[in-house]
């Protein structure tokens, strides 16, 4: 489950966010999820010593978003230079073992990391285009806190411009990249969605439509003035196919807006794809896939706007890129809205 989608400002602003929607426990445990993933906002500065499973690196850029405390491991943020991304479950994602990678001449990467990776090393769509060659996904999990997490993964990356890709590691560990439409969820793979969309050619943002006059004799009129016809056979589900197209539609149909008025549309775009609590059943019984968090990023100011679904407050952090220092800020230290 997850949803991510882009969208523009009559200025040329780029507004980008995504749901997080997992079975997990992001904020806080309960009965039915005794373990809680301790997230919280993580701002990286740049210079900074990146630990890892694999093999250190130092981060280039500074990067803020939503992460586990303890950890530099992201599942969503910008860097300084507006470069956005997030990661998301694809259930074809592949990995292959440490030897393989190597043997190819690869840099192996673990799932987990590989986003805070990016992140922290490049500044531009244009630069991962030019470089997603060199890496592969490696078959081994990442520990955090006494547990491993083993998830198939793909990755998005948006920049302050507008481009915006999609890197699946469907070959052996190895990325295909696909121009984004603007929009992701899961599987299938990113160029399935594409060719779907072509199902849908007939949806538009009409506002309404005319009465039908059949045979010169009988005449069908609208219902409640034709608001919405348009949308009609629109995917109402939460499949991963059902949310794409729905988000596609909507994300591509909102009214003009200014920058001033651009999270305030980006969360407006989130509430059709949003997954309340109980509606997609885990394996184990009263775990749920559902919506944990909504983080939305202005990446022209760097800014992300973040709401724990389990409440109804939003909360707004801007990176600092001259911090010197790992931070961690809790949702409810940051500023409301």
């Amino acid at each position: 489950m997850c949803t991510g989608i882009r969208i523009t400002a009559t200025g040329g602003e780029v507004f980008w966010g995504r749901t997080m929607d997992l079975g997990l426990s992001f904020f806080k445990n309960s009965l039915e999820q005794p373990f809680v993933l301790p997230t919280t906002i993580t701002t990286i500065p740049r210079g900074w010593k990146m630990s890892s499973q694999l093999v250190p690196w130092s981060a280039k850029y500074s990067v803020m978003g939503m992460g586990v405390r303890s950890s530099t491991m992201l599942f969503d943020g910008v860097n300084e230079k507006g470069l956005a991304g997030d990661l998301q479950v694809l259930p074809e994602a592949t990995a292959a073992s440490l030897s393989e990678i190597q043997e190819q001449g690869l840099k192996p990467m673990l799932g987990l990391e590989f986003l805070t990776y990016i992140l922290t090393t490049y500044q531009s769509v244009q630069e991962i285009r030019d470089h997603y060659r060199e890496y592969a996904l490696v078959d081994q999990p990442f520990k955090f806190a006494g547990q491993t997490f083993e998830f198939p993964l793909h990755y998005t990356f948006t920049d302050a411009g507008g481009a915006s890709v999609v890197l699946e590691p469907v070959d052996h560990g190895a990325f295909k990249l696909y121009e984004s439409v603007g929009v992701v969820t899961n599987g299938p793979e990113y160029d399935w969605h594409r060719t779907n969309l072509r199902n849908y050619i007939h949806v538009a943002d009409k506002e309404s439509v005319q009465p039908l006059v059949l045979n010169k004799q009988v005449t069908v009129e609208p219902i409640e003035f034709g608001v919405g016809y348009g949308m009609v056979g629109l995917p109402g589900d939460y499949t991963s196919t059902s949310r794409f197209v729905r988000a596609f539609y909507v994300a591509n149909s909102l009214a003009p807006f200014t920058r001033a008025e651009g999270i305030g549309q980006l969360y407006g775009a989130f509430k059709s794809v949003t997954v309340p609590r109980g509606l997609e059943l885990a394996k184990q019984p009263g775990q749920y896939d559902y919506t944990q968090y909504w983080a939305g990023y202005d990446l022209t100011e760097r800014t992300l706007y973040v709401q724990n679904c389990d409440e109804l407050a939003l909360h707004k952090l801007t990176l600092n890129p001259e911090i010197t220092d790992l931070v961690y800020t809790d949702l409810n230290q940051a500023d409301p809205i």
